[in-house]
C-alpha cells in the first residue's frame, strides 16, 4: 500500500513538467492591452474631441487649401522667370542676326523693328514673349512689348550680347505678363488672385471680390464673405517689387 502511495504521487510531480503545463505556469509574455492597465498616458483617446480640438480640427483644411495653393502660386512664377521655356527664348532671341547685325551697327530704329517683328510672328503665339528689350548701361536702346499688358511683365531672363567681341547691350526677355500670370494661378487653383507691383499697376483673376485694402494674411470679410488671405513678394521687370495675395472662401 505505501508503495503505491509514493508512486502514485512521482505520477503527479511528472504532469508538472510537460509542456502544457509548463506554459500556463509561466507569465504571458505579450504586452497588456491599454484597457488593462491602469497607466495614464497608455489608454485609447477618448472619442470625445474638446472643443479647441475641433476647431483644429476645422482649420487644418483651410490652412493646408491655401498653403497648397500659395505653394503652386511661387512655382508657377519661378517657372515663368527661371524655367526652361524662359531660357530657350533669350538663347533664340539673343542668337537672332538681324537684331545683333542692327545693334553693330548703331541702327537702333532696325532693331526696335527686329523686335517688334519677333513678338508679332505666328510662332510667338505658342512660347508667349510679351517683352523684349536691350539696355546699353541706363540707355534703353530697344523696348518692344507685345500689347499695353506688356508695361507690367514678370521678370526676365538676361543675356550680354556680343558682336566680334564688342559688347552690343544686355537682352531683356520676359514670357509672361502678370495678368497671364494671375489667370493662369487661379486656372490652376481656382482661388482668388491679386497682383500689385510699386508703381501702382493691380491686376486680380477673374471674379475676384472687390476690395480696397489686403492684409498679408490672416482673414478678411469681402461683402459678407470670408476669405483666408495669404500673400507673398517676387520681383517684376526691373527689380520692381511685386506683391501677390492668394485669397481662398473660408
Amino acid at each position: 500500500m505505501l508503495f503505491a502511495i509514493a508512486a502514485f504521487a512521482v505520477a503527479l510531480v511528472a504532469c508538472g513538467s510537460t509542456p502544457s503545463a509548463r506554459t500556463s505556469a509561466q507569465p504571458s509574455t505579450s504586452s497588456p492591452s491599454p484597457s488593462s492597465t491602469g497607466i495614464s498616458g497608455t489608454s485609447p483617446p477618448s472619442h470625445s474631441p474638446s472643443s479647441a480640438a475641433t476647431a483644429g480640427t476645422a482649420a487644418r483644411p483651410r490652412q493646408s487649401r491655401i498653403d497648397a495653393t500659395v505653394k503652386v502660386a511661387k512655382s508657377s512664377y519661378f517657372s515663368e522667370t527661371k524655367g526652361r521655356v524662359l531660357h530657350q527664348q533669350l538663347e533664340r532671341i539673343a542668337r537672332d542676326g538681324v537684331l545683333l547685325n542692327a545693334l553693330s551697327r548703331g541702327n537702333v530704329a532696325a532693331a526696335q523693328a527686329e523686335a517688334d517683328a519677333q513678338l508679332r510672328s505666328p510662332g510667338n503665339h505658342f512660347v508667349h514673349v510679351t517683352r523684349i528689350s536691350v539696355v546699353r548701361g541706363s540707355r534703353v536702346l530697344v523696348n518692344a512689348t507685345v500689347n499695353a499688358d506688356g508695361v507690367f511683365v514678370v521678370a526676365p531672363g538676361s543675356r550680354v550680347l556680343r558682336s566680334r567681341g564688342r559688347v552690343l547691350g544686355t537682352l531683356l526677355v520676359s514670357i509672361q505678363d502678370v495678368t497671364g500670370y494671375v489667370k493662369v494661378v487661379h486656372d490652376l487653383t481656382g482661388a482668388s488672385v491679386v497682383a500689385r507691383g510699386a508703381s501702382g499697376h493691380m491686376r486680380a483673376s477673374r471674379g475676384a471680390p472687390p476690395f480696397r485694402r489686403l492684409p498679408t494674411s490672416g482673414q478678411v470679410t469681402i461683402a459678407g464673405r470670408r476669405y483666408a488671405v495669404r500673400s507673398f513678394r517676387e520681383v517684376g521687370w526691373g527689380n520692381e517689387p511685386l506683391t501677390v495675395w492668394i485669397l481662398e472662401r473660408a
